[in-house]
């Protein structure tokens, strides 16, 4: 990884443009209520604040090359079972459980002040008013989401106050405040979609997602809504089903023309794995992609030197990226354009599977099951490949053997749960049913991390293998319960790995007494990687 000096670029767009935007607050209310038909004075004002867009949508999926790695790579898709980072950094890794202090705090200072800087001048420039506003509001929610999940309580409900020291939120408020500001979002943005149709967006320049179609962003705003009232669910049953009901009422992305993607011209995986041969695929990955001999293996990851598919266990002591970054292990199989991954289609089928699965939903284990093949054929036509006989598959995973160490590992083994298959009809229990979803869901929304571990903390599946070798300590955020066997069904094997990072120094230092009163009245007196969110206690 190469050092750099860690700035913030939303933060410093907002200090370029806080000069010029200064006398336009007063004009800028008025071209909020109108639009689509802009005067040239207004269009420039549009230009200044749709350039603040584009460092908020890019915090969806990092794309700058150290971000990445720091945030997505290291945590979200080492603990989603996606990837295996494979330099050593002088012993200190996510994988082992022991990552310099200082890198736990990147992703929270990273997502969440380096959003801030951007939102906080948007929201003054609209006086929290209009179509604007309200694209904004969701782009909030998507990248506070990950904080959220990552950390536990932050502060939401009271940032953009203009104090400096915000009280946290419990993760439960966080969740019911995020789908308020997704409805009043939703409700904005179909107001102005219907008032402007045929009429140009000056925003489209600054969509990099969706070039300015705002009925898209209604969808995405859906689905972001039933990802959250399923995760939450079980906990908050009645305020849940709510949510998923208004949500797929709203309107959801079904179609793979509707997926969110942000563009890259150089993407940071590709460069991580090829250019410093610090990335390669996980284990795990591998293990369930040859076991069922998956089509989009060759999509998803490269070809080892001895023509197999072969990824890296998380976790292994002393790593050599000059053994584990070279052609015996599979890389991710990304080019220099590859767009990252926000949202797919495929996730929403997988959602309303588990939904309709648990009676959130109508429909039962018969529509479960009938989700559950549209998921996978959807992620296939994504991905462009044949979907052949794959829904019929009765294999297991394959064992995983590793021609360097003895690293090898069975996640199928009767000591890891036994059997897992594709077949929906194989799974004849409701918990082999819901792994079955897990899993799918898993293999399609391939490369986000963040939510693979959700679903891990939330449900067990899939079952990712345990690093190799655990160095936690209290010096690096406290034990972790790595066991040797994985099966989810037991109490050792449910209960394991990281459970969520460590609150920054820098809110000890700049927000003490907010983020002891978290800590102590919100997580139960625990600030470790081992105390689990509210929505992950079963």
């Amino acid at each position: 990884m190469k050092q750099y000096n860690f700035k913030t670029i939303s933060l410093a767009l907002s200090l370029c443009f806080l000069i010029m935007f200064s006398s336009c607050i007063d004009k800028f209310e008025e071209y909020n209520k109108h639009p689509t038909n802009p005067g040239p004075e207004d269009m420039t004002i549009a230009e200044r604040v749709g350039i603040l867009f584009p460092g908020m949508l890019y915090l969806m999926h990092n794309s700058q090359e150290n971000d990445n790695q720091m945030i997505e790579q290291m945590v979200g898709n080492q603990y989603g079972g996606y990837m295996s980072t494979t330099n050593n950094w002088q012993g200190m890794n996510f994988g082992t459980f022991n990552p310099n202090r200082d890198w736990i705090q990147y992703p929270f200072n990273k997502l969440f002040t380096g959003f801030y800087a951007n939102y906080l001048k948007v929201k003054e420039l609209t006086q929290g008013k209009g179509y604007i506003y309200a694209w904004s509001n969701i782009i909030r929610v998507a990248v506070m989401l990950r904080v959220t999940d990552t950390y536990g309580p932050i502060p939401y409900s009271k940032m953009g106050g203009g104090q400096l020291a915000v009280e946290y939120d419990d993760i439960q408020s966080i969740y019911h405040n995020m789908i308020d500001d997704l409805n009043s979002s939703i409700t904005a943005l179909t107001a102005f979609v219907s008032e402007s149709k045929g009429k140009s967006n000056p925003m489209t320049e600054f969509d990099i997602v969706y070039n300015g179609d705002f009925s898209k962003w209604v969808r995405f705003a859906n689905s972001l809504k039933l990802r959250m009232a399923v995760r939450i669910a079980l906990l908050d049953t009645d305020y849940a089903v709510e949510a998923m009901t208004n949500a797929i009422a709203g309107g959801l992305i079904e179609s793979n023309q509707d997926n969110a993607f942000l563009p890259t011209i150089d993407n940071p995986y590709r460069k991580s794995a090829f250019d410093w041969q610090d990335l390669a695929v996980n284990a795990t990955l591998t293990a369930y992609m040859n076991g069922w001999s998956d089509p989009r293996r060759p999509v998803y990851m490269t070809v080892t030197s001895d023509n197999t598919y072969r990824g890296v266990r998380m976790g292994i002591n002393n790593i050599s990226k000059d053994t584990y970054g070279g052609a015996l292990y599979s890389k991710p199989n990304f080019k220099a354009n590859s767009p990252l991954l926000v949202y797919c289609a495929a996730e929403t089928y997988f959602l309303k599977a588990e939904a309709a699965l648990r009676g959130w939903i109508p429909g039962g284990v018969t529509d479960a099951g009938t989700f559950y093949q549209k998921g996978i054929e959807t992620s296939m036509e994504q991905h462009g490949v044949a979907i052949g006989s794959y829904l019929t598959v009765t294999a297991n995973p394959a064992s995983y053997n590793d021609p360097t160490p003895n690293t090898n590992f069975n996640v199928a083994s009767s000591a890891n749960g036994g059997s897992v298959t594709v077949a929906w009809s194989s799974a004849t229990t409701d918990v082999r049913k819901l792994e079955a979803i897990i899993t799918q869901k898993w293999l399609a929304n391939y490369p986000l991390g963040f939510e693979t571990w959700c679903d891990f903390r939330r449900t067990g599946y899939p079952r990712i293998m345990p690093a190799v070798n655990n160095l936690s300590s209290a010096s690096s955020g406290g034990t972790v319960s790595n066991p040797t066997s994985i099966n989810p069904t037991t109490t050792a094997g449910s209960v394991r790995l990281v459970r969520r990072l460590p609150y920054p120094v820098s809110e000890y230092n700049g927000n003490p007494v907010n983020v002891q009163n978290a800590v102590s009245n919100l997580l139960g007196g625990s600030d470790e990687f081992s105390t689990n969110l509210w929505w992950a206690k079963k």
